[in-house]
């Protein structure tokens, strides 16, 4: 515990002297939520986590930046008979797993302590659908717009909230998905 310690508290000055400067890289790290539809009725409401990291840097104001996410819930999603070889009349509810990873351009400005951003990301997003006896999965591009905003608390740490619309194509359907974030970002 002690090493996790000092090794953070290393990183926390050092950042912080990097801070002064315009940082070469931005990490990010949080919980997230997500709404989507895998059927044609019923909508989704997952939790779990987003990271992403900034890097290359174009311009002072455009940056590329590469995205991940990990949602978890349950669903009621549609079984057919044709996938199941014992048909029920119900709508079972299902574990839910989606996996996000997107990439592409960043703007953003700075306003005194607060940094807006807007971004357009291209990748892909593989979901898995289980429970007993049934399992599908399905991979499909996804495109991601949106944006947010950080505010500088302390040295090198800021606190975002982000909010994206996501466009997939999974189960050879297309779904309309959003997701809200917040969590911290290290600069360095």
């Amino acid at each position: 515990m002690l090493k996790r310690t000092s090794v953070f508290v290393l990183l926390l000055v050092l950042g912080g002297v990097a801070a002064a400067q315009n940082s070469k890289y931005t990490i990010f790290a949080g919980g997230s939520y997500a709404n989507t539809n895998y059927g044609d009725t019923h909508r989704s409401n997952l939790f779990g986590w987003e990271a992403s990291i900034e890097g290359y840097r174009y311009r002072p104001w455009l940056t590329l930046v590469g995205d991940g996410s990990g949602y978890y819930g349950w669903n009621a999603f549609p079984i057919s008979c044709v996938t199941v070889p014992v048909c029920t009349p119900a709508i079972p509810e299902v574990r839910v797993h989606q996996y996000t990873l997107v990439g592409g351009p960043q703007v953003s400005t700075f306003r005194g302590n607060f940094r807006p951003f807007a971004h357009v990301m291209g990748g892909a997003t593989r979901t898995t659908a289980r429970t007993t006896g049934f399992f599908v999965s399905s991979w499909g591009y996804t495109i991601a717009a949106g944006g947010g905003v950080d505010w500088k608390w302390r040295g090198p740490l800021s606190i975002r909230v982000s909010g994206d619309y996501l466009r997939m194509d999974l189960f050879n359907t297309s779904q309309n998905g959003y997701r809200a974030s917040t969590g911290f970002v290290l600069h360095f």
